[in-house]
């Protein structure tokens, strides 16, 4: 007979092995990211403070 916990650990396994990696992680970028050049949005970025 299994346990409640072992119930749970399972599917708490299951649902972190569903999960993307950087939310696995932790760190999830709930904007979903871009492909560009970070240098190019950190400038950006500055810029926009600067004004």
């Amino acid at each position: 007979m299994t346990s409640p916990d072992d119930d749970r650990q399972a599917r708490a396994k299951q649902h972190v092995e569903q999960l993307p990696a950087e939310t696995a992680l932790g760190n999830a970028d709930p904007a979903g990211g871009v492909d560009e050049d970070p240098k190019i949005l950190d400038r950006a970025a500055e810029e926009e403070r600067q004004k």
